[in-house]
């Protein structure tokens, strides 16, 4: 079932906008000194890609109730220098049900260490033009010459962040966040409550109007729970209808989930997908896993393998598919005779 993220947020505009605040700087206290080691932790476990693969799949596999489960959500946050900006910056692009281009939201994100909150303050750009800026993780020369005013900012919608044991808690002040909606004209009042771990970050937006009134987010008050995903690189050795092999390298997965199809002369459509399973109920133990399928059926895989989760490379055999996938950004280049799908 697909849900849409994007639709929750239409038709909502906010009362103003204006730039960001000064913060009066006081980083001699005790508390500060503190803050700046957190703020420096946050800056490193922030950047990555997150997906919450695991959370959707096993809510159908423990038929939790439609009204209760999480559409599937992929975030990535890319460290970007503007220098017009205050802080440290980040990209932001998420896309949902498990396509790159469903893309509902993109924003630059501003952190500062606030010393008057003594916590870490997250400041949300908004573009004013994000077709012109869709993709900048791939192309970072689509952020230059920004500036914030060609950004939209919401005070009262700041997210303030403090660690806590072993994660940073992020939330709104109460009651700061009001949006007014386009289409049905009422005033919300928008929360955020966030955890970010070296694991992962949960994510919670709810809104409720001005009499208490639900209006989005999830009914049981469950975080959207999205994991830190690794990326692979791979490559792929098809038999074709000849008896020889096809090849296909640098293939990128990410083991929350990932998937490719790869289709070409002379062989069937395979597809690989990757996932980190943890079990939520039962015996079993965490695994990294990799899935074969064959042909049109994109729901049921043909053969799958597995090994211990932090492993760094999987590969498998089939005879009909070969493919091996290993941790990180090196091309890899296998020594495969493409006639006899052999190492001879």
């Amino acid at each position: 079932m697909k849900k849409s993220i994007l639709a929750t947020f239409m038709g909502l505009s906010l009362f103003a906008s204006a730039a960001p605040f000064a913060i009066a700087q006081d980083s001699s206290t005790a508390d500060a000194k503190i803050l700046k080691r957190d703020f420096a932790r946050m800056m490193d476990w922030f950047p990555g890609r997150y997906d919450n693969q695991e959370q959707v799949y096993f809510e159908d596999n423990l038929e939790v109730d439609d009204s209760l489960r999480h559409g599937r959500i992929h975030h990535l946050f890319v460290p970007i220098d503007l220098p017009g900006f205050p802080g440290t910056t980040f990209y932001v692009q998420q896309y949902q049900n498990d396509d790159p281009t469903d893309v509902y939201r993109q924003r630059v994100y501003s952190f500062e260490p606030d010393y008057e909150e003594n916590a870490t303050r997250l400041t949300i750009y908004i573009p004013k033009n994000s077709k012109a800026i869709l993709n900048a993780h791939e192309d970072p020369s689509k952020l230059k010459g920004l500036t914030p005013s060609d950004f939209t900012t919401y005070p009262g919608c700041e997210v303030y962040w403090t660690y806590q044991n072993e994660f940073y808690h992020g939330f709104m002040k109460e009651g700061a966040c009001k949006v007014k909606s386009k289409r049905s004209g009422k005033t919300l009042v928008v929360t955020d409550d966030l955890q970010l771990s070296k694991k992962g970050i949960w994510i919670r937006d709810e809104a409720e109007d001005l009499q208490g009134n639900y209006i989005y987010g999830n009914k049981a008050g469950i975080h959207h729970k999205n994991n830190r995903a690794r990326m692979f690189n791979c490559w792929v050795s098809p038999k074709k209808d000849d008896g020889e092999y096809g090849f296909y390298n640098n293939i990128r997965l990410h083991d929350q989930g990932g998937r490719v199809w790869l289709e070409g002369e002379g062989h069937e459509r395979v597809g690989l997908k990757m996932r980190n399973v943890e079990w939520p109920m039962g015996n079993n133990r965490p695994s990294l896993v990799l899935y074969a399928y064959r042909g049109d059926d994109e729901d049921k895989a043909v053969s799958y393998t597995w090994t211990s989760p932090d492993g760094d490379r999987l590969a498998m055999n089939l005879r009909w598919l070969q493919a091996s996938c290993t941790l990180g950004e090196e091309e890899i280049f296998p020594g495969i005779n493409l006639k006899t799908g052999s190492g001879k």
